[in-house]
């Protein structure tokens, strides 16, 4: 028998799955792909593993979204992390979050799911699972394109949740409701040291990125080139509804180009200024989209990080990969400012680019050391599926694993023209070990601890 919703309410079950095998693990970073850090075997390797691993903890957003536009619609919603529900439990629906660092556990627990409880429908949904639906078999459906999008406008019968169930449209931002954290282990979030106010949440303003980064990137492949834009409006009443329920300090927004449409900055910001919130907030973008007048504006209503893509210095490798770089001088004219101003820089480098060397990998180390970011990030190129990178890699053959559970950007899973796997994985570690244990960072750390503390 069919079961309408329209005449019925039904429970159900958001489970997020985690892996304490797996200790640097965010499942909602890299386009929502995942990311699952492995900094090398080195001391000062095994050091940064183990603050991170205690510093950053992001929710996966997608599921505040999902509680909320259930419960709009009247049912009855239960969100579990880090543990199971009861057996004796009576759910008609449980769905479970996808990835590529953590797929095989993910479909163990649809299993162990299934046993525990056999009348549910159980599904998969996420970026990745949309790409690869055909890894994720042990559950009864795995939605193909954007959950959100699918259970706002397409959700009518659970009879319906079988197989491959494709999306017919994206979400709409401005019709979403305000993210629901309910039952989420909330203090348990952190975004340290780039945001470090907490209670800290993460919200979302827009999706889709019309670079050209796509060619390696997931997220315009998944989210779409079209900016999707949530109004000003809409997105502090967003904040407002964190700070009144969950008491948040810090909010990281998860856009891949936060500010990208025209007036978008001044808008939030009038708006931000005129509801007197006292929120820390870090968002990332490209740097040819910030100036020091925008800058500021955001500053004095609580911006307190920028993430960044930099990525390489090397234009021939740059050009190779399609990456459109920044202005050099604009790029480190915007990063002092921020600087100056107590904002964190967030700048990411990735090496093994197609193209790279070993003296254009230690180039690209040198000069993440003389801008002096507050913090760095440097990942191994990875070929993703959707991409037209992989695609070119798999058809010249040179794709050298197929376990994509090592495709967690700190692995080289292809046959690098100029470098072997042991060689970039002994430049991964030395560009962590140059840059996070010299003096002068260890120093310029102090002093922005001793500067906070004297703000504070």
């Amino acid at each position: 028998m069919i079961k309408n919703l329209d005449s019925m309410k039904i429970r159900i079950c958001l489970i997020n799955v985690t892996n304490k095998d797996k200790m640097v693990m965010n499942k909602d970073l890299n386009g929502g792909f995942g990311t699952c850090d492995d900094y090398g075997n080195s001391i000062t390797s095994k050091i940064i593993r183990f603050i991170k691993s205690r510093t950053i903890k992001l929710p996966i957003i997608s599921y505040a979204f999902l509680q909320a536009i259930f419960k709009q619609q009247g049912h009855e919603v239960e969100y579990y992390e880090d543990n199971f529900p009861d057996k004796s439990k009576n759910f008609d629906l449980i769905l479970i979050y996808g990835t590529i660092v953590d797929f095989k556990n993910e479909n163990m627990v649809c299993i162990k799911l299934k046993q525990m409880f056999p009348t549910a429908k159980i599904g998969i949904f996420g970026p990745f699972p949309s790409v690869m639906p055909e890894l994720f078999k042990s559950g009864d459906f795995v939605i193909v394109g954007e959950a959100e999008a699918y259970f706002m406008n397409d959700f009518k019968h659970l009879d319906n949740l079988r197989g491959y169930v494709k999306v017919s449209s994206q979400t709409n931002m401005e019709s979403l409701p305000s993210p629901c954290y309910d039952g989420f282990p909330i203090n348990k979030y952190s975004y340290y040291p780039a945001i470090r106010k907490k209670p800290l949440l993460t919200l979302q303003a827009s999706k889709g990125c019309p670079y050209s980064c796509r060619y390696y990137c997931v997220y315009g492949n998944y989210q779409g080139v079209k900016i999707r834009q949530r109004s000003p409006r809409r997105v502090v009443e967003d904040m407002i509804y964190l700070k009144k329920n969950y008491n948040v300090k810090g909010i990281q927004f998860r856009d891949p180009t936060f500010g990208f449409n025209r007036n978008f900055i001044q808008e939030f910001c009038n708006e931000l200024k005129h509801k007197n919130l006292n929120i820390d907030w870090g968002m990332e973008t490209r740097l040819d989209l910030l100036n020091k007048n925008n800058i500021k504006m955001m500053y004095d209503v609580g911006l307190r990080n920028i993430n960044v893509g930099i990525e390489t210095i090397n234009l021939y490798v740059a050009k190779k990969n399609r990456r459109k770089l920044i202005e050099t001088n604009h790029q480190e004219e915007i990063i002092k400012y921020c600087k100056r101003l107590g904002i964190n820089i967030s700048a990411f480098f990735i090496i093994g680019y197609e193209g790279d060397t070993k003296e254009t990998i230690e180039n690209t180390i040198k000069y993440a050391i003389k801008i002096n970011a507050p913090l760095a990030r440097f990942s191994v190129a990875t070929p993703y599926p959707s991409t037209e990178y992989y695609e070119l890699l798999e058809k010249e053959g040179r794709l050298l694993i197929k376990d994509f559970e090592r495709y967690n950007q700190f692995t080289l899973v292809y046959k690098h023209k100029n470098l072997n796997e042991d060689e970039i994985r002994n430049l991964l570690e030395k560009s962590y070990r140059d840059y996070y244990f010299r003096m002068s960072y260890i120093l310029s750390l102090i002093m922005r601890k001793v500067r906070m503390a004297s703000v504070f």
